[in-house]
């Protein structure tokens, strides 16, 4: 029966006989049933668990942990430099002295990714001895040679060979020659030589000893020695004591170079007449480095002007080159330019012997002004021109002093020793001998190219030149000739 509100009202009364009254508001809920009478459990079952699933949720990554960095302690500074691009090079252990520390030789893996090294070390025969390797552009541009030295650049003259030696007679005693001796004493030579002139007498052969076995800058030390310790000229003391020939070599010896040239110039010009051969051989055959010495040599010691005395002492056209050649302007150009010499030759020719006359200013201008080089190359164009060297041009167009001076400039341009080598035959082949020459040319050439003049000697005329020598002279003279040949 439903009440007015709703619910449900039941006239059910439960066991018991108690009343038993839904509320109003209550749904109907059965009572529990009642275990009585008991009955038997019911089967056990096992629990019917859902099935387990996988959890919905996205796989756990591992922890996105910045990775542990080794603790930043400070580091030693590094010096701020690169490091070497090549691994440091050893000479090479080749030395004949065991006891050299030799550093072991670099691994050459190391340093990885490197060229080789650029430039090894040359093979010296001495121990511990460095050099820098040669470089083949060090002398270029060309440099002109020193005074009194070959030039590099020339072809070297061509050396004879060697040829039998005649037997000659015993040389005299002179002590061994040392060009560059390693007990060189300068006051001992002084002294050595002050006993020999002081005194009553003079010890000859002391003073040979010591010229013959010293180079010309050991003598010229050894004058201004003496002069220092015993306050007078070294040369005019031994001119006091000694006499003849054998005086002017010793003093000579004692000159430099220049001096000499000076010396002799002067004795050649001075009082009445004029020695024109000895003009023609010093100034016809030195270069313009030893020409612009000799002029200040000259000056230094005469107090007077070398070219004022020339101009009065010649003239005409021997004069005129003369005076072109002590200017000083020979070119020292070892390369000749071809076309430059074909155009000389063929000036030569048209002012010779290709017309009537001779246009001698030609002359004087090429042979004042070309280079040794160019001189032998005009000489060739020359020969193909007219089919004869210059040599014979000359003959044919001049004549007196002019002549010998143009054909001295281009022999002694040419090839010097072979002139030299003539002027000492001439000196002591024949009844006589000329002794002045003998001993400028000797002692002028001592210092430069004596042994080549010795050479071309035997070459030119197939004798010995230190035998004709000795057979020309004699006494202490002829000793001091010999030792000065004999050294070179």
């Amino acid at each position: 029966m439903m009440t007015n509100n709703g619910g449900f009202q039941s006239n059910y009364s439960g066991q018991g006989g108690g009343n038993n009254y839904l509320h109003r508001s209550q749904t109907y809920n059965p009572s529990p049933p009642n275990n009585y009478p008991p009955q038997y459990p019911p089967p056990q079952q096992p629990p019917q668990y859902p099935p387990q699933q996988p959890p919905q949720y996205p796989p756990q990554q591992p922890p996105q942990y910045p990775p542990q960095q080794p603790p930043q302690y400070p580091q030693p500074q590094q010096p701020n430099y690169p490091p070497p691009q090549y691994p440091p090079h050893q000479p090479p252990s080749n030395y004949g002295r065991s006891n050299t520390y030799m550093p072991p030789p670099p691994n050459p893996n190391y340093p990885p990714q490197q060229p080789p090294y650029p430039q090894q070390y040359p093979q010296y025969g001495r121990a511990n001895t460095y050099a820098p390797p040669p470089n083949p552009y060090q002398n270029y541009p060309p440099q002109q040679p020193p005074y009194g030295q070959p030039n590099p650049y020339m072809p070297p003259p061509a050396v004879p060979p060697p040829m039998a030696r005649a037997p000659t007679a015993p040389m005299p005693v002179v002590v061994g020659f040392d060009p560059y001796p390693t007990n060189f004493n300068p006051e001992q030579d002084c002294q050595i030589l002050h006993n020999a002139v002081h005194g009553a007498g003079t010890d000859e052969r002391a003073i040979i000893n010591i010229i013959v076995n010293r180079n010309g800058l050991q003598r010229a030390e050894i004058r201004r020695r003496y002069k220092a310790m015993y306050g007078k000229d070294l040369i005019k003391r031994l001119k006091e004591d000694t006499s003849g020939n054998f005086k002017d070599v010793v003093s000579g010896m004692f000159m430099s170079p220049a001096e000499y040239d000076a010396t002799c110039l002067y004795k050649a010009m001075k009082g009445l007449g004029t020695n024109e051969g000895v003009l023609i051989e010093i100034i016809g055959t030195r270069t313009p480095q030893q020409l612009t010495a000799i002029k200040l040599a000259f000056k230094d010691i005469y107090n007077d002007d070398l070219e004022k005395w020339v101009k009065g002492d010649t003239s005409g056209n021997f004069r005129k080159l003369l005076i072109a050649i002590l200017q000083c302007n020979r070119s020292m150009n070892p390369v000749p330019d071809p076309a430059m010499c074909q155009a000389d030759a063929q000036a030569l020719y048209s002012a010779g012997e290709g017309r009537w006359g001779t246009d001698e200013s030609t002359f004087i201008r090429i042979f004042a002004n070309r280079s040794a080089a160019e001189i032998a190359m005009i000489n060739d164009c020359y020969s193909r021109i007219r089919g004869k060297d210059l040599l014979h041009a000359i003959d044919k167009e001049f004549s007196g002093d002019v002549k010998k001076l143009l054909q001295t400039v281009v022999q002694g341009l040419m090839n010097a020793p072979a002139y030299f080598a003539k002027r000492i035959r001439d000196s002591v082949k024949g009844l006589g001998t000329n002794d002045s020459r003998l001993v400028r040319v000797i002692v002028s050439r001592a210092e430069i190219d004596l042994g080549l003049i010795k050479q071309a000697y035997r070459t030119s005329f197939g004798r010995d030149m230190l035998h004709d020598v000795r057979d020309d002279t004699s006494g202490y003279y002829k000793e001091i000739l010999t030792g000065l040949i004999a050294r070179c």
